[in-house]
């Protein structure tokens, strides 16, 4: 009796470690909401990164509907990306900093997870100081360029002052806007306009002549951002014409020396709107910082021209890591990117 107790005793601590080690290998993800904001943010901002998709109010925008979700595990938080037409993916781990932890697991066990999915594994747009890190722990990994999704960075005093030959396009734009409209008035972003804001991004969508699914999520995506500025400490600026708004901008501070730009609509019949919302948002909302990001052109080339057409002092570069060299894989950026 004894020896059959003893037996059974082994039997059940043998199945309850079994037990706490599938527990500690599963995630337990959750949606990206507003209340998160400082848990998620205790995660990312020490670490000083300077990549816009780090950025909590990039993740509760454009991460509605589930598309983004986080989960905790062992002092690490980990991003989940579920788009449509692309498969599942994750972000670099990003571990508690100054919290010593096994990295080359946490890489592990994401993978593990979207093994379980049925994907191919792959974290995307992985920038430094996350690069490094996952390259010194799992080396064996696949690693390529993503220029589709490395951040544009400027000196800020350049887009206000627009100086020098490289920028003379711009500086034309700007003086022809001034001619024409004279009497134009910025004006800083807040709650009162945010239905003239979406009365412009409804006929900037109009002019489009599509409706897209993409079109309709980048909606909610604005209207979160203006509903929730103050709560995601955002700013921005308009402009208005004869007591229209025609343009306006918004972004956030990302780190102490920079910005970010997360949207920036306008109504193209006035020329040079472009270039003049975005050089007085700089020049009014900007003064005490030294670097502007305007994000990722996504692969567009009229976006790729256009942000190129302002010199960038550098890219924010971010890469892919995947078990296999998936460099030749149709599909895997999803449909607008097989070819």
């Amino acid at each position: 009796m004894p020896e059959t107790q003893c037996m059974n005793k082994i039997e059940t601590e043998e199945k309850k470690e079994t037990k706490e080690i599938k527990m500690t290998n599963s995630f337990v993800f959750k949606p990206i909401t507003i209340e998160k904001k400082a848990l998620i943010e205790s995660y990312t901002k020490p670490w000083g990164a300077e990549c816009s998709d780090l950025s909590f109010a990039n993740m509760f925008i454009w991460g509605t509907d589930r598309k983004m979700e986080y989960a905790e595990k062992d002092n690490v938080l980990y991003i989940k990306l579920d788009f449509k037409r692309v498969p599942v993916y994750f972000w670099a781990p990003v571990p508690k900093f100054g919290v010593e932890i096994n990295y080359r697991k946490a890489v592990y066990d994401a993978i593990d997870y979207m093994k379980k999915c049925g994907v191919e594994p792959t974290f995307r747009s992985v920038s430094a100081p996350f690069c490094e890190m996952m390259k010194k722990a799992c080396p064996e990994l696949f690693v390529q360029p993503t220029d589709i999704a490395w951040d544009y960075v400027y000196e800020r005093e350049k887009l206000e002052t627009l100086k020098g030959k490289k920028l003379h396009a711009k500086r034309n734009h700007i003086n022809k806007f001034l001619s024409l409209y004279p009497d134009y008035e910025y004006k800083k972003l807040d709650s009162s306009m945010i239905q003239h804001c979406m009365a412009l991004y409804d006929q900037w969508q109009e002019e489009k002549e599509e409706e897209s699914a993409e079109l309709k999520e980048e909606r909610k995506s604005v209207l979160l951002a203006l509903n929730h500025m103050k709560e995601l400490a955002l700013d921005g600026g308009s402009i208005f014409i004869d007591g229209k708004l025609v343009a306006f901008t918004v972004g956030e501070r990302l780190q102490p020396h920079m910005k970010l730009v997360h949207i920036e609509k306008a109504e193209a019949s006035y020329g040079g709107i472009y270039p003049m919302i975005n050089q007085q948002y700089v020049k009014n909302e900007c003064m005490d910082v030294e670097l502007i990001n305007r994000e990722e052109d996504m692969g567009i080339e009229g976006m790729r021209k256009a942000k190129r057409a302002y010199y960038p002092v550098k890219m924010i570069e971010k890469y892919m890591f995947s078990l296999h060299d998936l460099s030749n894989t149709k599909g895997i950026w999803g449909r607008e990117y097989e070819n």
